[in-house]
């Protein structure tokens, strides 16, 4: 090849590889634009618009950047750890949304239910991006959001009647979003949803966005598929207000993808894979697209998560190392964030939101006892966000909550006593689930813990327990109360107990005891008189055959479960809490020691035994059951 020939093929080379190389950076830039003109582009459609001034660039870019769309459903999904496996019909919710609004004579109210995380906000953000978008083919309505966490929201729903956008309320659509921020909800939920509906009835539609523990399961008709009913006493004057429910899904596996695709780009193609295996790992805390959202993070952390709580960990550890460069002490910055995420959450009825002024930022800094922060590290550096007021409040209240339990397993002195979200439960119950299957003990202060309604959250009890009988020498019985950390006052005697959350309810006169730490239901007494063993088997027969408390399914306990009512200290004479009845000092369980022993649980020595199962002072027997299946 002449020599003229093989410089133009490498001048032509060259020439291709410099336009790959702007065609990918101009690529790569697009990717990155195409969101932050989505973000300005809705801010710019909101400055005209209803409540827009509550909502800042950075919420909306967050909210809009690599959005998919999920998909709306009839039944909760948040019942169990399984929730991809409901049978419950889906639909895209933006049509979903679309064919409700169409119809307002109908679907006047509409609420819209999801867990933590799971992307009300930026639902409701990017379907208002999407109403305007298509707004001059459909013109039905106008669009107006207010978000209820905002001290002035009840101002902005009454400034509406007079907006140039709202002129006319029965033509404006109204997005009330989180009513589970809104702290006049917070305190009573049913007299704040009067006012609201009060205040919105010449809209043409509201829809409200809220998480599903926020109202109580008492509160829906499950004859009624896709309806709440709602009864408000106002003046003597009981009201009825329908919503139709829809629920967010947790995102599918097709869903997951599409976000992996879109969040790592062709050339990414490591970082992806990477990705993909976490996704395969943990995929149902995954499907959460607030967690998702992480997953660049949690691909370069390199670590494994079983857990939400170790995620949200790994975003704040991941932050915390983001700002060493800005800040020389970065632990300063974690306890500031802590205790403002305590302080933000117990005052927020006084600040009537969950955010404070940023002249208070530096006050509460020196209040917390943090003096190496200065103002501009605190407003700059921390986990928070400020809003167009000037307030400042958790990039996402999940942060907070999560946040405000690590403060209190660090140092519950350091919290005040006040009722707990459904997040902060499930963040508390996780530790303590990873904690146990680490280190097979559970070192947090349960005392001021609020836990209470914890059925409601968790998926499974705290303690499980061998529920089926079974033959034990001494050994392998003082194993056991050294495994689980049981009291005895021979076997092991450095045993602490574990924790309970006892409540006593009454069904016909029948009192039981539901320790939701255990899952297990208890009767309160027990039997009257002692009995051998023959005669605690018939005791148990009887008390199955009249359904005591409305069950059936009565036996006696195992040794495992009769000893984990064991207190390490006497109560009243006994080694057992006074939610249970003095009368029952020494109880059978199902557990054998021998064909003719049994083991025996002595609450008034604080130890377990084997007895003879003919034994002539015999013993008394207090009844139990699975209570979850109740």
């Amino acid at each position: 090849m002449p020599p003229d020939s093989t410089q133009t093929l490498a001048n032509l080379i060259t020439i291709i590889g410099g336009v790959i190389a702007i065609v990918t950076a101009l690529y790569a830039g697009i990717k990155r634009i195409i969101p932050r003109f989505q973000a300005w582009l809705v801010r710019r459609r909101q400055r005209t618009r209803l409540g827009a001034e509550v909502y800042t660039r950075e919420d909306i870019l967050r909210a809009t950047a690599y959005y998919i769309r999920p998909n709306c459903q009839d039944l909760d999904p948040a019942g169990g750890e399984k929730h991809r496996q409901l049978a419950a019909v889906q639909e895209d919710l933006f049509k979903a949304v679309d064919r409700l609004l169409a119809s307002p004579s109908e679907f006047k109210y509409i609420i819209l239910l999801a867990d933590s995380g799971m992307g009300k906000t930026s639902f409701v953000l990017n379907y208002y991006a999407y109403h305007w978008r298509h707004w001059r083919k459909r013109r039905r309505f106008e669009l107006a959001v207010v978000p209820l966490g905002t001290p002035k929201a009840d101002e902005l729903i009454n400034d509406s009647t007079r907006s140039s956008a709202a002129s006319n309320p029965a033509d404006t659509v109204l997005f009330l979003d989180a009513f589970d921020e809104d702290t006049h909800a917070i305190r009573n939920h049913l007299e704040r949803i009067g006012k609201l509906l009060d205040l919105t009835e010449d809209f043409r539609q509201v829809l409200i966005t809220c998480r599903t523990q926020f109202f109580r399961r008492d509160e829906e008709i499950f004859r009624e598929t896709g309806k709440i009913r709602v009864t408000i006493t106002s003046a003597g004057q009981p009201k009825e207000y329908f919503f139709f429910k829809l629920y967010l899904s947790p995102f599918s596996d097709e869903q997951v993808q599409a976000y992996l695709k879109k969040r790592f780009s062709k050339w990414q193609r490591k970082q992806r894979r990477a990705a993909q295996e976490i996704v395969e790992k943990i995929p149902d805390l995954i499907a959460r697209p607030m967690l998702l959202s992480h997953i660049r993070e949690l691909v370069q952390s390199g670590k494994k998560f079983q857990y939400a709580f170790q995620i949200y960990e790994e975003m704040v550890d991941g932050w915390l190392e983001r700002e060493r460069g800005f800040v020389k002490d970065k632990n300063a910055l974690r306890r500031f964030s802590e205790s403002l995420a305590v302080d933000l959450y117990i005052n927020r009825e006084t600040r009537r939101a969950e955010r404070v002024d940023h002249h208070q930022l530096e006050p509460l800094a020196r209040q917390f006892g943090i003096t190496n922060l200065e103002d501009w590290q605190l407003r700059g550096r921390s986990l928070l966000n400020r809003d167009a007021e000037g307030n400042y409040k958790f990039a996402h209240r999940s942060i907070m909550e999560f946040l405000f339990i690590k403060r209190f397993v660090e140092n519950s002195k350091a919290v005040q006593k006040t009722q707990w979200t459904d997040q902060m439960k499930r963040f508390f119950l996780e530790m303590i689930h990873h904690q146990r299957e680490t280190s097979h003990q559970v070192s947090f202060d349960f005392i001021r813990a609020a836990l209470s309604k914890i059925d409601d959250v968790q998926s499974r009890p705290l303690f499980t327990l061998r529920s089926k009988e079974k033959k034990l020498d001494n050994a392998e019985a003082q194993k056991m109360t050294r495994t689980h950390g049981f009291f005895d006052s021979i076997k092991n005697q450095q045993g602490k107990g574990i924790f309970h959350l006892y409540e006593l309810h009454k069904f016909k006169g029948d009192k039981i005891v539901h320790d939701h730490t255990t899952g297990l239901m208890w009767q309160q007494s027990g039997s009257s008189e002692h009995m051998n063993y023959s005669n605690a088997e018939n005791y148990i027969r009887d008390l199955n055959n009249k359904r005591f408390a409305g069950y059936d399914d009565w036996c006696l306990p195992t040794l495992e479960e009769a000893m984990s009512l064991m207190e390490p200290k006497q109560q009243d004479r006994l080694y057992l809490d006074p939610e249970f009845d003095r009368k029952q000092t020494m109880i059978w369980t199902a557990d054998k020691y021998s064909a003719s022993a049994a083991w025996v649980v002595l609450f008034s020595d604080g130890h377990c035994n084997s007895f003879h199962v003919g034994y002539r002072y015999s013993f008394d027997v207090r009844a139990v059951r699975a209570g979850q299946s109740g």
